[in-house]
């Protein structure tokens, strides 16, 4: 009988699997790690679609930086003293977080995302999405939303927008445009862009958006109308990072095409297709801090739901160790099916209103067991079932008979369809 093993919050557990099941372990490809300043340094003078960075950054004394914040990394503390260092000595800089509705950083979280030298060298300024006096309205998507923006970003001469791309369950991909929506907005244009994923003309959830998908994506779509109101010119720097935050490439210009072609890299290494749906889907989320609450571990089972057939199994280990990640966040779930919970989340003035009901609505579809820390009243709340072990899932699932398994020993960063 042969042992697996899988990360489970700083350690890993092992479990044997029935010998009628037939596994296989579904893993995406490991790109080999990149040089950071030749990478960074070549894909600024051969950028995609767009001027090179030193032609480009030739008419401006001032620029802005937005940085991903402190629950993003994207390795800027490594990238922004090379930028400095051979392209911004002469430029006076400005770096904004990009904080969304996230709370305010510390200065030693600044100092840490940006690097001492950049820190004690430039301002770095917290976006805040409720502070009136420091936003601007640019004008109206087609679809009505009005677009408000952080003042800085709209009155610079010029902007470097840096993010890191992964997938993202409702905008398809994180990174780049995201840095701005919802990275630098105003709160009601941050609901209004995630509101984009219901249905307009039904009940439900739109079809598009999810993870892997940037194509007829509502919730991009929306971001990428925000961005064309936006007149400050633009420079995108896209890292793609491993879990060791080694780079693996760099993807650098047009705030759309370099996104595109990021994205269109990032899935073709990240995402592992099935040609069928498995009985019993077993899934880690990957360690700490994938797993460090649900809302994170919450990626791991949006991967899997490619690999487990309707009404099959899918355990997910997630240690949880702070718990839901939310203290409002199984609320949501007093509000009973997705069909109940649906027109309270469309109007909802929280995010995390979304994960509450992506969670029912996987919940509706297949039996979800979570291996976690969590008390098991909060788990079965959600409509999971609680256990403690991978092994007792497992054995409360065996009925002798043959079945189709499959084990993703990185559910956070491995798409499956």
């Amino acid at each position: 009988m042969t042992t697996y093993n899988l990360k489970y919050g700083n350690e890993r557990i092992s479990f044997e699997l029935p010998e009628k099941w037939h596994t296989k372990v579904l893993k995406h490809s490991e790109p080999a790690s990149v040089p950071l300043k030749e990478t960074l340094v070549q894909s600024l003078k051969n950028p995609i679609n767009h001027k090179s960075f030193t032609e480009w950054l030739k008419p401006f004394r001032e620029v802005l930086i937005i940085v991903p914040d402190i629950t993003r990394y994207a390795g800027m503390e490594r990238v922004l003293p090379v930028l400095y260092e051979n392209f911004l000595q002469n430029v006076n800089v400005k770096c904004l977080f990009a904080l969304g509705n996230h709370r305010k950083q510390t200065e030693d979280e600044k100092k840490s995302l940006v690097s001492e030298s950049i820190y004690n060298r430039f301002p770095c300024i917290d976006h805040d999405c409720f502070d009136n006096s420091g936003l601007t309205s640019v004008g109206k998507t087609s679809t009505g939303l009005e677009v408000v923006l952080d003042s800085l970003l709209i009155n610079a001469e010029a902007a470097i927008v840096t993010g890191s791309i992964n997938f993202h369950y409702l905008a398809g991909f994180g990174g780049g445009r995201k840095s701005i929506f919802p990275g630098v907005a105003g709160y009601e244009t941050i609901l209004g862009i995630h509101r984009k994923v219901f249905n307009p003309d039904k009940p439900g959830k739109h079809i598009r958006a999810k993870s892997g998908i940037l194509e007829g994506n509502p919730m991009h779509e929306e971001i990428m109308q925000g961005i064309s109101l936006i007149k400050t010119p633009m420079f995108l720097i896209n890292t793609v990072l491993d879990d060791k935050k080694n780079f693996l490439n760099i993807f650098a210009g047009d705030i759309r095409d370099a996104h595109e072609q990021g994205c269109a890299w990032f899935k073709e290494h990240f995402e592992v297709k099935v040609d069928k749906k498995a009985d019993v889907v077993i899934t880690s989320s990957g360690g700490f801090p994938k797993d460090i609450n649900f809302i994170q571990s919450h990626k791991a089972i949006e991967h899997a739901m490619g690999a487990v057939k309707e009404n099959g199994t899918l355990i997910v280990t997630g240690q949880c160790s702070d718990g839901m990640g939310n203290s409002d966040f199984l609320k949501w779930f007093d509000l009973g099916s997705t069909g109940e919970m649906e027109p309270f989340v469309r109007k909802a003035d929280k995010v995390y209103a979304q994960t509450a009901y992506s969670t029912r609505f996987k919940a509706e579809r297949c039996n979800i067991v979570m291996v976690s820390q969590l008390e098991g009243d909060q788990v079965k709340k959600m409509g999971l079932t609680p256990k403690q072990t991978i092994q007792e899932a497992i054995m409360s699932i065996d009925d002798g008979k043959e079945k189709l398994c499959y084990i993703i020993p990185d559910g956070s960063n491995t798409l499956i369809t």
